[in-house]
């Protein structure tokens, strides 16, 4: 009988089973492809609230311009009828209790809110400020104003103007600067600008240019022999003029705004003041001669 083959595959089985010996790999079953899933919808822009900020407008009403510090601090007004500006205490009986007023920051917060009854001192000390429920609880801005058709009316003047890349003046506008200044007082010091900025406050189409800048101590680095804020009417140096004058030998004044308040076309100029541990605005109206009205706000320049 033939056993051949049976010995053949006998011996291939064999083979199979010895080490180094593999089998042929069977194939590996197939995954299912993953679907992609679908990317996240992006978040909704945040959405500006829009005011309704229509009204009557100076000299048609009564008007008043107000620091917020815990609460509305009137710093000027326009009496409509007695036809003049006003500060201060003047200004707080202009507006009637439940007035709709509007208030803005720096960073673009805004907000409508109504005047609660009677005054309060505000956190900086100041009395006769109004109250408000959203000051009241808490809210912060920099500004307001009453009535609020009064808001398209001003300009902030940004931050930025007075970072340290901000405030540089060209070689023409310093050495303007530095002269008006030796106008002032005839000292030798560091000159160190603090703001650049400009604005359109006469309405021809022209910005004004304003400069803030000190002259540095030199017996006494953290003193300034002057301070000052000045103006270049559209943006011409040659007629440069003081806007206001710091008296204390650490403070520094700024342009925070303007405001047109009374309706005569020309803005009032809504002007900073900081010293060590604090600082204080108030309104100055133009004129043949800048002219505060009123004192600071919170005790500064005092």
């Amino acid at each position: 009988m033939n056993r051949a083959p049976l010995a053949v595959v006998t011996l291939g089985v064999l083979l199979l089973t010895l080490p180094g010996c593999k089998k042929e790999a069977e194939p590996e079953p197939k995954q299912e492809e993953k679907k992609a899933e679908p990317a996240p919808e992006p978040e909704p822009e945040p959405v500006e609230p829009r005011f309704d900020l229509s009204g009557p407008k100076p000299p048609e009403t009564s008007t008043v311009v107000f620091s917020v510090e815990g609460a509305l601090q009137p710093m000027a007004c326009f009496d409509k009828d007695k036809g003049g500006l006003a500060s201060g205490a003047d200004c707080v009986g202009l507006v009637a209790e439940g007035s709709e007023v509007y208030m803005e920051s720096s960073f673009g917060t805004k907000a409508l809110s109504k005047t609660g009854a009677g005054t309060k001192t505000s956190t900086c000390a100041d009395e006769g400020a109004i109250p408000t429920a959203e000051l009241d609880g808490g809210a912060d801005y920099d500004w307001g104003v009453w009535p609020k058709s009064l808001a398209p009316e001003f300009t902030q003047i940004s931050p930025d103007t007075w970072s340290d890349r901000g405030a540089r003046l060209d070689e023409a506008e310093t050495k303007a600067v530095q002269e008006a200044m030796a106008k002032i007082r005839n000292v030798q010091g560091e000159f160190q600008p603090k703001q650049r900025a400009t604005a359109d406050i006469d309405g021809d189409g022209k910005d004004e240019l304003f400069a803030s800048a000190v002259l540095i101590n030199p017996a006494d680095p953290d003193t300034y022999l002057v301070s000052g804020l000045f103006m270049a009417p559209g943006g011409d140096l040659a007629n440069l003029q003081l806007i206001d004058q710091a008296k204390k030998g650490a403070d520094v004044i700024k342009l925070l705004g303007a405001v047109d308040l009374d309706g005569d076309g020309k803005r009032e100029l809504w002007t900073g003041i900081t010293f060590d541990g604090g600082a204080g605005e108030r309104i100055v109206q133009l004129g043949d001669k800048p002219t505060p009205l009123g004192k600071w706000t919170c005790g500064a320049g005092s």
